[in-house]
């Protein structure tokens, strides 16, 4: 008689639920050619890795192929067949159908049978393609965000069906613009483009960016990313944090905790030599007139700014007295305008064909390293809701001993609220699908004291000794 409790008496898991550590649903792997001719690869990939970075312009990916049917040769590979992908998280809401076009294929090397080979195959997303043709040659008059609309629109997005990428979200831009592209590739004018603009409700916020991710293209700021609800907690040096599996072979794996678990963390240090030669705390800027022979100089300082933009964790990661912030001479910046370079002015609005350029051209440098400066690294289980530009909060104990009662602390240097910045999926056939990611942020949960003194406690180890 079997036992009422026994595992094949109970419910069958659902098979769209989480099974296994890193569980991931490849539904297919596809190459098409130009006339449409389809081969899938599900049985020759190795490894998959996919690449979203808040400061590329497009996804790109690598598959890694054990092949036996000289594919490369037979099908065969021109660099001008896509690559479809479709994947999932076990009890994701959506699944991901992504378009890549084949742009490189790496020396292939027989295997020992000398009947197969191993490659990688590079791809991009389409629109790189797009942007690599494009020739954007022409003169604007309006806010950035809507010239940026343009150029997505007419130059980039000229794919059809399944290439054919969106604009998820645009920004809104203050003031308008009068410029002229002057033959520049889009991606080349959207860059440009996100250097100049300021946000419409903070003109101090510039430190707009133009990215891909695994839903569509994006045009905002940084910032505007604070604002949001961290996505997920993650959790490093926790004596519970583990990665769970099931307790029977028919029960489905705690996925929040084990989603949380940090199971490779970098803390990634600093360079202030390198920052300061990027005006990241202090620079200076002449705006030199040439038609009045007139000038502005205007100084750029960190803590001058950083109560009057938004921020991730309250304080700067600078302490007051601080040998940079009030170092402007160690930067200089310096740009022509023109008095009534388009003709005579209307309204209030300048003419100088550099308007607003003290507002934006220090600050979007400064806010970008700023936000580089303090960084994690960090290995994760797979996940197909994270994106690049979501808020999670990552939660780091101590690297010390313990205390008394053998507890340990939080490293309130590292822990905090962060943006990811750079996610590496890695779909790998045997071990399933991990993340590796960056996440950056721009100011710590607590105040940086301009001379912290270590707790005696912290320098001695076990036997009373002093650690040098």
């Amino acid at each position: 008689m079997i036992p009422p409790d026994s595992p094949s008496t109970s419910t069958p898991t659902d098979p769209n639920s989480y099974l296994r550590l890193n569980d991931i649903r490849l539904r297919d792997i596809s190459i098409v050619s130009p006339n449409g001719t389809n081969i899938s690869i599900m049985n020759q990939y190795a490894v998959f890795e996919i690449t979203e970075d808040l400061f590329q312009n497009n996804l790109t990916g690598v598959v890694s192929n054990i092949d036996a049917s000289n594919i490369v040769s037979n099908f065969p590979l021109t660099g001008q067949e896509y690559l479809f992908i479709t994947f999932a998280t076990p009890g994701s809401v959506n699944e991901i159908e992504l378009a890549f076009l084949i742009d490189k294929v790496i020396d292939r090397a027989p295997l020992r049978n000398k009947q197969s080979q191993f490659y990688d195959i590079h791809v991009v997303c389409p629109t790189f393609h797009c942007h690599l043709f494009s020739d954007v040659s022409k003169a604007y008059t309006g806010n950035i965000s809507t010239i940026v609309t343009d150029i997505f629109k007419n130059y980039i997005n000229s794919g059809s069906g399944d290439t054919r990428k969106e604009l998820i979200s645009n920004e809104k831009t203050a003031g308008e613009q009068n410029i002229i592209i002057p033959s520049w590739s889009a991606f080349t004018a959207i860059n440009w483009l996100a250097k100049r603009a300021t946000a419409e409700n903070n003109p101090k916020v510039c430190d707009y960016v133009f990215y891909q991710d695994l839903d569509g293209f994006h045009f905002k700021s940084i910032s505007s990313m604070f604002n949001k609800d961290p996505m997920q907690t993650y959790i490093y040096g926790a004596d519970n944090a583990r990665d769970f599996i099931r307790d029977t072979p028919n029960s489905e794996i705690n996925m929040q905790e084990s989603f949380q678990n940090i199971r490779k963390l970098v803390a990634c240090g600093f360079d202030r030599s390198r920052e300061t030669l990027k005006g990241t705390y202090s620079s200076n800027l002449l705006v030199h007139d040439i038609v009045t022979k007139s000038y502005d100089k205007v100084d750029y300082k960190y803590l001058d700014d950083f109560d009057t933009t938004p921020n991730l964790n309250g304080n700067p990661i600078m302490p007051k007295n601080n040998i940079y912030s009030d170092k402007v001479n160690s930067k200089h910046y310096f740009t022509p305008s023109h008095l009534n370079l388009y003709g005579e002015p209307s309204g209030s609005e300048e003419n100088s064909g550099n308007d607003g350029v003290e507002n934006w051209l220090q600050r979007h440098d400064a806010q970008i390293n700023q936000f580089l400066s303090s960084s994690i690294e960090i290995d994760v289980a797979g996940d197909t809701n994270r994106r690049v530009g979501d808020k999670v909060f990552a939660v780091v104990n101590s690297f010390e001993s313990l205390d008394e009662q053998g507890r340990s602390k939080l490293d309130h240097l590292i822990t905090g609220n962060y943006i990811v910045t750079k996610i590496k999926h890695t779909i790998h056939k045997t071990t399933g699908h991990t993340l590796k990611m960056k996440l950056c942020k721009d100011s710590n949960t607590e105040p940086t004291s301009q001379n912290m003194a270590l707790d005696s406690s912290v320098l001695e180890n076990g036997s009373g000794n002093i650690l040098l």
